[in-house]
């Protein structure tokens, strides 16, 4: 018998699939007044939600889902632009920031031209270092692969755009502080090349939004590319205001931006480390794990456990399962390497460990090491 059969055919996905029921349809006013009702409608949602990933994952598990051929070139395409596009945009941005900065010595702009500088050298950096970890996956110096190096780049990228923001910070009290109070110089030519500046982050923006459902990669470009619009924006603003109308608005500009920037990349710094040191999956991807090895096999007789966690950005995943003692070894081995083989192929999954037992009344020996 096929290994990779479904032991319940199609009956217990039909069955998940007709579990999907329709949140109450409830006007404005009734979602509004009743907390109860609001809190009802979520949770519908959310179960959908889950059950339709989770029919996703038992129809297709690997990462390109439900899109021929012709459709996964066109989008491969679009990806691989929107990243040459946010690489070498930023580099441009960059220049037309330092201008900017440079012709009013406006602390606000001064900010963004740190920030767009230090993102323009990360951007570069981190293209490299993927590019490096690619080609050190087959070297017998790094066996468990270097994927973490992308890792380590975020976390010193983003430690050297906060010093330099703490700096801007000490600049821009001292500004507020001082006792000389003059308006800031005005020109037109830096104002528009800081709009030129926005108006390529807003593309930008725009065009990895367009595709970011398809590249973890993009979606995290278009994230960042939208928090850049909002913060470009507001210092045009107060470098402008601070040059027309009163003089602290531009030191106070410039002290807000650069603390939302560095509250953003602790943030960013924090969850890198967390993946570095192992942070586990979320409930929600332990129980597609889970589902799609149950569903693997009819000679799989439980899942006893399931382990997944974090190495660098991707995930390593442990497997315990349960199988007959009478079945040989031939099978044994065919089902729990078909099973690590599916597994690998989850989008987020960089290694898989299967450990197949008779009995689930032991403590997991990968455990036990621990």
């Amino acid at each position: 018998m096929d290994s990779t059969i479904p032991p319940t055919g199609d009956f217990e996905l039909e069955r998940l699939q007709n579990s999907i029921v329709d949140a109450p349809d409830l006007s404005p006013l009734s979602r509004l007044m009743h907390r109860r009702t609001r809190r009802t409608q979520l949770y519908h949602t959310t179960q959908n939600l889950h059950i339709k990933r989770l029919v996703q994952v038992a129809e297709d598990p690997t990462a390109t889902r439900i899109i021929d051929s012709r459709e996964q070139d066109s989008l491969g395409f679009h990806i691989k632009l929107a990243i040459f596009l946010s690489i070498y945009g930023t580099i441009l941005v960059a220049g037309l920031q330092i201008y900017a900065a440079v012709t009013t010595l406006s602390l606000s702009l001064f900010v963004t031209m740190a920030e767009s500088c230090c993102e323009a050298i990360s951007n570069i950096g981190l293209d490299y270092l993927h590019r490096k970890a690619k080609k050190l996956s087959d070297s017998p110096r790094w066996p468990a692969g270097a994927e973490r190096l992308g890792n380590a780049g975020n976390i010193c990228f983003a430690f050297a755009l906060t010093a330099v923001s703490l700096v801007l910070v000490v600049e821009s009290i001292r500004a507020l502080a001082s006792t000389h109070h003059d308006l800031g110089k005005f020109a037109i030519p830096a104002i528009v090349a800081a709009a030129c500046g926005f108006s390529i982050k807003l593309f930008l923006a725009a065009y990895c939004f367009t595709f970011r459902k398809h590249s973890s990669q993009l979606e995290m470009l278009w994230e960042d590319n939208r928090n850049d619009c909002f913060e470009y924006g507001f210092a045009i603003f107060t470098s402008a205001a601070g040059a027309k109308l009163k003089w602290w608005v531009d030191p106070a500009g410039a002290l807000l931006i650069a603390s939302v920037i560095i509250i953003t990349w602790i943030s960013t710094i924090r969850s890198e480390f967390l993946e570095l040191c192992g942070l586990g999956a979320s409930p929600q991807f332990i129980q597609e794990i889970v589902f799609l090895t149950i569903r693997h096999s009819d000679l799989i007789l439980k899942v006893d456990t399931v382990h997944a966690y974090h190495w660098g950005e991707e995930l390593v995943v442990e497997v315990d399962i349960v199988m007959a003692p009478e079945r040989s070894l031939r099978e044994v081995h065919d089902v729990s390497q078909e099973l690590q083989d599916k597994l690998e192929t989850v989008e987020g999954i960089c290694r898989a460990f299967v450990h197949v037992d008779h009995e689930a009344s032991h403590m997991p020996e990968h455990r036990k090491t621990r």
